[in-house]
């Protein structure tokens, strides 16, 4: 059971009456009761609100279209004027911001993937030529659109076979063997002497 406040404030204020108080003992008297005090904990935590609900959710859609375009976190935390420990711990304390970096960086991902495909391909693309002719002394001006198509990039076409199909496509393939072997031996404890890695 919580402990009823005792009215003292009467008391302290007659001793002191006709007295000068210092400036300590004016504040005290002028402080919350203990019951007061006592709401006011229920009520809230004590300290500074989070700055989150200001520099970091009303930006959330924001924030997903630069995590999509590759913006590292640290210059996310730097325009938004948040510390990255503090970023971290809204990371941990809010789980939609974390939903919402990971989903843009799926996206970014997966968009980049699909880009480096096309490319490798080959592609059809527009563009639109806009050009002003003087008929007449009367400006004119003529919009076309030309469709052109973007060859094949054999460097993208080996970019994706090497790091999509390594076992097949590989510049090395007795190396991967190696590794693969090493990796083994790492999981039983038999690396011989002086290995340095894998």
């Amino acid at each position: 059971m919580p402990k009823q406040p005792r009215n003292d404030t009467e008391k302290k204020t007659a001793a002191t009456k006709g007295k000068k108080q210092p400036v300590k003992a004016r504040k005290k008297a002028d402080a919350k009761p203990p019951a007061e005090a006592d709401n006011a904990a229920e009520t809230g935590k004590r300290g500074a609100k989070s700055q989150y609900a200001n520099k970091v959710l009303p930006y959330l859609a924001d924030i997903e279209r630069y995590a999509r375009c590759m913006v590292t976190e640290g210059d996310i935390c730097k325009f938004y004027g948040v510390g990255k420990t503090q970023w971290a711990q809204y990371k941990k304390d809010y789980p939609e911001l974390t939903e919402t970096l990971l989903r843009a960086r799926e996206a970014g991902k997966a968009d980049l993937l699909d880009n480096a495909y096309r490319v490798a391909v080959g592609y059809y693309y527009e563009e639109t030529h806009t050009t002003t002719v003087i008929i007449d002394g009367k400006p004119h001006t003529k919009t076309y659109v030309d469709r052109k198509y973007a060859k094949p990039d054999a460097g993208m076409i080996q970019f994706l076979l090497i790091n999509r199909f390594s076992g097949e496509f590989a510049r090395d393939p007795q190396a991967i063997e190696l590794r693969k072997k090493a990796l083994e031996l790492a999981k039983e404890g038999k690396l011989p002497d002086g290995w340095e890695g894998i």
